[in-house]
Parts: C-alpha cells; sequence; structure tokens
C-alpha cells in the first residue's frame, strides 16, 4: 500500500518496507498486474515504483483503467528535469558519493541561461522556485534538513532515461548553436 501512496518508495527512507517489498515482490507484482499495474524494483538504485501496463500487454484481453496519474510538465519543468538528470549523470561519473546535492542557487543557475531574459530578476527566480517546488511534489528533488539544500533523487533516471538524455543533449546543441552571437561563429 506504501508503494501506491507514496508514489515513489526509497529503502533509505522505510527499510522495514523495503524489506518486505523485497522479500515478496513476485507475489506484489503478481496482484498488482490484476489491475493493470508493475512494480519496478531497482535493487542497486534502492528505490521502487508502480507504473501502469500497457493495456496491449494483458494476455486476457481485459481492459483496466489508468490507476497511475500522468503528469503534464511545462517546458521550464521538464528543462529541469532534463538538466538534473544530466548533472546526476556526471556525478556518477565523477563522484564516489552516490548522493547529488544541489543548493537553490546552483538550481537557479543551471536553468537561469536556458530561460527567455526577463527584466524582473525576481520573477524569473520566483518561477524557478516554483519550478523545484513542482519537483519536490514530484518527488525528483527532496529538501534536506539543511534549508536550500536538495538531492536529486536518483529514480529520476527511470523518468529520464539514456535515450531522452541524449536526445536532449542533441536538442541543447542545436538550441545553442542557433542562438551563438556571430563573433561565436568566426
Amino acid at each position: 500500500m506504501n508503494l501506491l501512496k507514496a508514489g515513489v518508495l526509497y529503502q533509505s527512507d522505510v527499510p522495514a518496507i523495503w524489506d518486505q517489498l523485497t522479500a515478496h515482490q513476485a507475489a506484489i507484482g503478481d496482484y498488482l498486474r490484476v489491475i493493470g499495474l508493475d512494480v519496478v524494483v531497482d535493487r542497486a538504485e534502492g528505490y521502487a515504483y508502480t507504473r501502469q501496463l500497457d493495456p496491449d500487454t494483458r494476455d486476457d484481453g481485459v481492459t483496466v483503467p489508468r490507476l497511475v496519474t500522468r503528469h503534464r510538465l511545462s517546458f521550464p519543468v521538464s528543462l529541469m528535469l532534463a538538466l538534473l538528470r544530466g548533472r546526476l549523470a556526471e556525478s556518477d561519473a565523477t563522484s564516489s558519493d552516490p548522493r547529488l546535492l544541489l543548493t537553490r542557487d546552483d538550481l537557479v543557475e543551471m536553468v537561469r541561461s536556458f530561460l527567455p531574459p526577463r527584466s524582473n530578476e525576481a520573477h524569473l527566480v520566483d518561477q524557478i522556485d516554483s519550478n523545484i517546488k513542482k519537483l519536490c511534489e514530484l518527488k525528483v528533488l527532496r529538501q534536506t534538513k539543511q534549508p536550500g539544500l536538495f538531492e536529486v533523487r536518483r529514480h529520476i533516471k527511470a523518468l529520464v532515461d539514456a535515450q531522452v538524455l541524449n536526445d536532449f543533449n542533441e536538442l541543447l546543441a542545436t538550441y545553442r548553436g542557433t542562438i551563438a552571437t556571430p563573433e561565436d561563429n568566426e
């Protein structure tokens, strides 16, 4: 039940429930499959979540209503999601610390150059704060006990896989090429 309510469950957050989930993963998966859900457990990363099964994958032909909520994300939130996934990949490649911690200022600077310039800097920062709040609601970011410090949660790897990240990086390179100043092209 915790898995359904939480959206994503981390071993470090609820170790007793994690132990039950991993001990009974097959039975829980069989039970949830009846209502059209699949349990995804990443033991190496220490998280689990449910996802909606494709109706075409059911053998019995029964149509099951959608139980997992889809979230339509705005462009700035999607941008932050892709940038955070890239930062996590960089951190994994260069650091032995599995946790990626970023300050609010880090997040603002990470996104600032991709958003349209505004005459009111405070309004831009407020918008980024709103996006940070949305990512916390989606559990991609977690506010630590230290104010203004956020942890990038590892299930972002399931939300933005390597192919999506590569596609995003190609689009980003194209975007940077179109906004390059004439001096940059000389």
